[in-house]
This record gives structure tokens, sequence and C-alpha cells, in this order.
């Protein structure tokens, strides 16, 4: 031996020829991972389309995510397939789903799999991630290549698989956002559940077209009560392949029962929908599936960050962002959230395993007094008027957020579902105080928006509650609250025999205020019936009540009313000093409101008169009054005035289309018409 040598040394007497070993290089290799293709996959087009747009011309990543269920896995594969060519380096795949499912597994070995599909021998793989991570990005450097990671829990499981080429897709699918990759740049991609025709087309390619086409509208209530959830549609749709002589009624009606959905949607004896909700509840923190089980057990279809604090008597942000990125809840526009029909079932059921009745009922009464502090509020912020019930001791706190009349009303009408299916529970409940104090501060929306059937609805359920109270004050309140939508309704004579038991209610109570508002609704139920005269005297009988207990508004309130009743007998010149007394003393108290009401009236008899500047100044000021207190349909009427007072076709024309504009926008679609019509005129 010559030269340095370390080490061990053996010496042999003779050596022949010496052979050494060596490791043989990795054999090139394009790794084609992807699942197949999904059986039955419908529409998707938006997102696919989505996908191609944010994903075109790379380095790019895109989380898909939403519910469970809702075919995050399908529309990625889907698309993954339809842009294989793109990726000519190979498409890596790696289900992180399946491998909790069996255990678990280092993100580790699943980099040391991809290395492998790349043809890396196992000896030369690095044993730590992080030199693993480096070997894979340093082999995808120049590469083509689609990676598509599935269910993946945590942005720290999916980020050292991320390829370092320029000309390379990552698309990752979580029921979580993933709001670690958004920041770093990632491109969001939401899933929907499916809309009607898309589910009853996924349907359809179980059970063909025939038997679809032959139940079609049992078939769009069965997407209805799968929530167009796609593991769900498939699991009904495998009950109905399994079972040839069922009807699709036949399923439709075992599903109805929203008790027992959930054990409905089961195949092979397992219930594979509620299992799908069980994953994402069972991950949740404590505070944070409380929050989530007792949310479910409220009625109404939506829910606010106020709500979410009453549920849990607390601050919910942490909380409620975990059940945002668990995909359990979905944020809408409005600072509002909502659960998936099928989701709000799970958690109820989950309230009711968990959590004693009466914790349940505790926190929906803490729901119910939270509603009612508001609604207060937004009745306050419209103005004064008579009420029974005392807000003061809510208001101080509940008066802050609405800076208008026209954000209170706005608030109001975005609330109206939850509010009334909260009444229906509270009246189920019997608690009559907080029922018909709702029922009471309602009143501005459903006089205003018109909502007549929750307007009967919500008063009906007052003057039960009035009644089980024992108090005849509030039976008058209510009865008048009823009376006043049948009387808008044309049900002329259903309203005045409310208002004759609303006025022995009354007086009975020895209330001379409602009996004061009772006799101003009888007076607006003669005006209907065009007895004009029968009409004056219930109002006249009104303002002397109100001018004895020193009211002024309600003086002006009856001024006001009185004048209607002169200009329906033609007395015009009363009616207009009747309608600025009333102007006089609204002013005077501060009613904007009732100043734009009266100055829409006012212009009418002065266009009767022929008094057109007087006439015009008080349309003008009524329109903009009733634009600015969010009131589409007294707005309309004096847009129309505004058009009748016009000076030139053009100006008519211009103030008809932005009365027609407002009936749009509020959905008055036969007045919209009526528009229509006078502009083709």
């Amino acid at each position: 031996m010559s030269g340095q040598v370390s080490g061990g040394v053996v010496q042999a007497r003779d050596i022949g020829s010496v052979t050494i070993g060596a490791v043989p290089p990795p054999p090139v290799r394009i790794p084609r991972q992807l699942p197949a293709m999904p059986p039955g996959f419908v529409n998707r087009t938006t997102e696919l389309a989505l996908l191609d747009r944010l994903l075109e011309g790379g380095p790019a990543i895109a989380v898909v995510s939403g519910l469970k269920g809702v075919g995050k896995s399908a529309v990625s594969r889907r698309w993954a397939h339809q842009v294989h060519e793109r990726f000519s380096d190979g498409q890596l795949y790696a289900d992180f789903g399946a491998l909790r499912h069996r255990g678990g597994t280092e993100v580790s070995d699943v980099l040391g799999g991809f290395l492998r599909a790349f043809g890396v021998h196992e000896e030369w793989i690095p044993a730590e991630l992080p030199e693993r991570a480096a070997m894979f990005r340093s082999m995808t450097a120049d590469l083509r290549l689609l990676v598509l990671l599935d269910d993946a829990e945590h942005a720290a499981e999916v980020t050292p698989l991320f390829p370092a080429s320029a000309a390379s897709a990552v698309v990752v699918t979580s029921h979580r956002q993933l709001g670690e990759l958004l920041v770093a740049g990632a491109r969001p991609v939401r899933i929907a559940p499916l809309q009607d025709e898309e589910g009853v087309r996924l349907l359809a390619g179980m059970l063909g077209e025939d038997r679809v086409a032959a139940e079609r509208e049992r078939v769009s209530e069965l997407v209805r009560l799968c929530g167009g959830l796609p593991i769900a549609l498939r699991v009904a749709g495998a009950r109905l392949v399994q079972r040839p002589t069922w009807t699709v009624d036949r399923l439709v009606g075992e599903l109805e029962d929203a008790e027992r959905r959930l054990d409905q949607l089961m195949t092979e004896g397992r219930a594979i929908v509620e299992a799908v909700f069980d994953s994402a509840y069972t991950g949740l923190p404590e505070q944070a599936a409380r929050l989530y089980r007792l949310l479910g057990t409220l009625p109404g279809p939506g829910f606010s960050p106020g709500v979410a604090r009453a549920v849990l008597d607390g601050d919910p942000e942490q909380a409620l962002d975990l059940l945002l990125d668990a995909s359990l809840v979905e944020e809408l526009e409005g600072d509002t959230y909502r659960f998936h029909d099928l989701v709000r079932l799970h958690a109820a059921r989950c309230a009711r395993r968990v959590d004693p009745p009466e914790e349940r009922e505790a926190a929906l009464r803490r729901v119910a007094e939270w509603y009612l502090r508001q609604v207060a509020a937004a009745d306050a912020a419209m103005g004064p008027r008579l009420r029974l019930a005392d807000h003061r001791e809510r208001l101080p706190v509940a008066g802050r957020p609405f800076a208008t009349p026209g954000a209170a009303l706005d608030w109001l009408e975005k609330e109206r579902a939850n509010v009334l299916a909260l009444l229906r529970a509270a009246a189920a409940l019997e608690w009559d105080e907080l029922v018909w104090q709702l029922a009471e501060a309602l009143w501005p929306l459903y006089h205003a928006r018109k909502h007549y059937a929750d307007w009967i609805e919500t008063n009906r359920l007052g003057v039960a509650a009035a009644l089980r109270c024992g108090d005849r004050a509030v039976e008058a309140r209510m009865r008048n609250q009823v009376a006043r939508a049948q009387l808008e309704l044309g049900e002329t004579d259903q309203a005045r025999a409310e208002l004759v038991r609303a006025h022995q209610a009354a007086r009975e109570a020895g209330e001379p205020r409602m009996e004061a508002v009772v006799l101003e609704s009888l007076g607006q139920v003669a005006l209907a019936r065009d007895l004009p005269d029968d009409a004056n005297a219930h109002f006249a009988a009104a303002l002397a009540i109100h001018e004895g207990l020193g009211n002024p508004r309600g003086v002006g309130m009856q001024s006001y009313h009185l004048g209607l009743a002169h200009s329906r007998a033609g007395r015009y010149e009363a009616a207009i000093s009747a309608f600025e007394r009333a102007l006089a003393l609204m002013d005077e108290v501060g009613d904007e409101l009732s100043q734009g009401k009266i100055h829409l009236v006012l212009g009418e008899v002065h266009r009767e008169l022929g008094h057109h500047p007087q006439a015009l100044r008080s349309a003008r000021t009524a329109a903009d009054i009733m634009r600015e207190r969010r009131i589409p349909a007294k707005e309309t009427r004096a847009l129309e005035l505004l058009a009748d007072l016009a000076d030139d076709q053009e100006s008519a024309e211009a103030y008809v289309r932005q009365a027609l504009a407002v009936c749009l926008t509020s959905g008055n679609l036969p007045k919209a018409e009526e528009l229509r019509a006078r502009l083709r005129c």
C-alpha cells in the first residue's frame, strides 16, 4: 500500500480482479397518481372554470374548501383529469383522509412516497423532513407538475409537498379554509351544495331519466331535503336503486321528518352522512363545539355574531372562526352566518345528546332577549309613537346600532325570518311578555314593508299572549295591529270585527291612549268603506281624547286623519287646513316620518285644486323623506305624483322610471308592471 490511508486496512497476499458495487442511478419516471375520474359527476362548470383561471400559468396553489361531503374531491379530481396533459412531467396525489383513517402518517412519509415515484432509491432518500423537502424541491424545480392533496386538515401538513417549479400547480382540498395558505398567496375556491337542476341530474344518473321524469316534483323535493349535498343525494339515490319498487315520494315522506332525517340517510346499515359531520364536529375545541350545538337548536335560517354572543354568554369570535374554518357554518353578506340544513340537524342532535334541556332553553332565552333589545332599538329609531312596552332599560345599550331610521328598517327586514321563527318558539314556551313586546315593536317593519302573512301571524300570537297575561290594554294593541293588516288586505268586515273587540278591551282596561288608537283604526275602516262622515266621527273622537291627555303628537295624527276624511268627501279646503295643523304639530314633536305622510296627501289635494307650486313642493318633500326612510311604497306614490305634476313628457317619464326602479328593487312586481304600462302609453 502506498499513499495515505484512513481507517482499517487488511493486507491480502495475492489480489486478483476487484469489483466495486454502486447503487444504480434512478430511472426516469413520470408518475400518474391521479385517482379515477369521479363517476356521476354533474355540472360544476363554474368551479372548474375558476380553477382553470386561478391555476393557469403557475406557479399557483388553490385551496378548494367547503362542507364535508359537498364534492370538493370530485371537483378537484375532475379538473385534474381535464388538464393532466398540461403537466407533462407527472401528477402526484395524496389522500390525507385515507392516511388518517389508517392510523395517521408523517408528512415525511408522503414526501418519501413522492420521491420514490420519481425513481429515487430508498437509500438516497434522507431521513429527516427538511432534507426530504429540499430534495423534492430540487428534483421538481424544472418540471411541469400537478400535485393534488386531498382532505388536508392543516397548512403545515401540505406546504412541504409544494414543488418549486414555476410551471407547476397545487390543488389542496379541505373542509377547512386553511387561512395560512391563503395569507401566503393561495387562491380560494369554495364549493357550495348543488342547485336543484344539478341535484336532479345527479339522481337521474343513478335512477335513470324515466324514473326521475315520472316524479319530477318529488325528486326536486328530495334534492331540497338533502340540502343539495352530493353525499346525501348519493345515499338517497342508493336506497332507491336498492329498492326499485319504492317511489321517490315514499323516500321523501320518510325524510320529511326532520328528527329522523339523518337516520334515514343510511346505506348498508351505516349512517354515512351523519358520520361525515361527526368527523368535523369531534375535532372542535369545547367552546366551539358548544357554540355549534346550541346554535343548531335555535329557530330561524341564520344568525349574527350578536346571536352567537348571546348563545355563549361571552365572546364568540374565536369559536365562530373555528366553525367557519371547519366549514360547519357559512358566512354570508352583511355579517350573517348560516348552517347547511343537514348540518343544523346534526348540531341539534349533538345538543340533545350533550346539553341538558334547561341549558338549551337558557340559551334560547338569552337569544330571545337579545332580539327583543335589538328590535326595540330599531323601533325606537323609527321615531315617536305610542308604545305600551317600557324599553328604557334596554335602549341605552341597544339604541346604538342604528344611525338612521332607514338603517333600522333595513336591519328589521334582514332579520325578519329569524325574528318570526324566534317569536313562534317563544310563544310555544309561553314567554308571553316577550312575545307581545316583540310583536308590538315589529309594527314599523310590517307597516312599511307590507309582509301581511307575517304581520297577521305575529300579532295573532300577541293576542294569545295578552289573553294568557290577562292584560286588556295589550290585547287591544295586538287586535288593533291584526285589524290594520286585514284592512290593507281589503278584509274590512274582519278588520271591523277585530276592532270592536279591541275597543271593548281598551275601554275595560281604562287605557284612553289605546282607545284613541282603536278609534283611529275604526275611522280607517270607514274610509275604506267610503263612509267619510263616519270616519270623521271616529277621528274626531280620537282627537278629543288626545286633546284631553295633552298629547300633541296624537292631536297631530288625528288632524291628519281628519284631513283624509275631508279630502275623501271633497272638502279640499278643510282638508288642507287639517293637514297644515298636523304638519305644524309633527314638526313640533320631531316626527319626520309623519311629516312625509302628510306632505304626500297634502300634495295630492293641492293637485286637485290646481295649486301646482304647493303640490310640487309637498311631493318632493314626501319623496325625499320616504327614500331616506326606506319606505318604497310611499316613495313610489310620491314619484308618481311628481310625474303627474311634471311640466313636460320627458320629466314625467323620468319620474315614472325612478318609481319603476324602486318597485323592482323592493319586489313590488304588480306595481312595476303597472308603471311599465304607463311608460308604454
